[in-house]
Formats: C-alpha cells, structure tokens, sequence
C-alpha cells in the first residue's frame, strides 16, 4: 500500500509517498529494523513549480521509442545500480533544471544504451534515491525495456533508448 501526499508551500510543491511495509514480529530489534526500512522507503520529489498538479494517464507506463525493443535490460540495470548517485539528495532533473545531472546511462562504450532520466519541465528535479524507486515501480508494473513513472506536475523518471550515452550527464 502506498500513501501518497502533496503539499505547496509558498512556491514549492513537495511530495511524499511512503510505502508500508507489514510487521511481522513484536521484538525491539524486529520493529526497529521495520521503522528504518519503512522511513528508507519513503521518497520525496520537490520543485518550485506554484502550478497545481495536473493528472496523469497512469502511475506507470511501458512507452518508450521505436529502439526501446532493442535495450539489455542488465545495461539498465546496471545504470540504475552502479551509475545512479544514491542518497536523498535532489541531484537530478529535467534538462533546463538547476540539477547537476539529468539522469543514467550505460550501454555500449559510449555509444547506445539505456538511459534513466528525468523528463519534463525545468521545475522536475528528484533525488538519486527517488529515481531508483521510480525504476523499481517501472519494472514491478511490468515493463520489460523501457516506460515512465509519472509523479505530477507534467513531470516523469524515464526509461529508455539512448543513442550516445555521454550525451546523458
């Protein structure tokens, strides 16, 4: 079960979603050790975009472009979990953002590939570790090569068919 919340605050939009997580035993070490997966399962997106959120066709979708057949889902994979800067903090956005990176890539040398990225307007900015649960969300609905997680506001984490990937930074 995912709970998902929204709040903008002079400017800002924030959003949070948390994924519980069951419990399965009353011991202090058990619980502690739930609590700390349950916070490390809560992700968070925040721009400066004052526009309401607009809807989305889906949480997830398995659109990518005519190359998307062609991915090896271990050069995403590998992206995704060697390149990607994994911590909470806002490290990637759409082309346009402040962000320092777009998003991942890895593939063939530095010619084609898979890349993760954020996709929308320059207000799109998320954290390494919000990307990968993104990527997460992606697979378990299951898109085999690439697809989109929509999270609001015209913005989405990408996965897709790169034709160089030095050209995702």
């Amino acid at each position: 079960m995912r709970i998902r919340i929204a709040i903008i605050f002079r400017g800002f939009t924030v959003a949070l979603t948390v994924r519980a997580i069951p419990v399965f035993s009353n011991t202090t070490t058990t619980t502690a050790a739930a609590a700390a997966a349950a916070a490390a399962a809560a992700t968070f997106h925040l721009s400066n975009d004052t526009t309401p959120p607009t809807p989305n066709p889906g949480p997830c979708d398995c659109l990518g472009g005519s190359m998307c057949g062609t991915l090896h889902i271990s050069d995403c994979d590998y992206a995704i979990n060697a390149k990607l800067i994994r911590t909470d903090d806002i490290k990637y956005g759409a082309e346009g953002s402040t962000s320092p990176h777009q998003g991942v890539c890895h593939g063939l040398g530095t010619d084609y590939g898979c890349g993760i990225v954020i996709q929308g307007g320059r207000h799109c900015v998320a954290s390494g570790n919000q990307m990968w649960w993104d990527y997460q969300d992606i697979r378990d609905h299951g898109c085999h090569h690439c697809g989109h997680k929509y999270w609001g506001s015209g913005c989405s984490t990408v996965v897709d068919y790169f034709p160089v990937c030095d050209e995702v930074h």
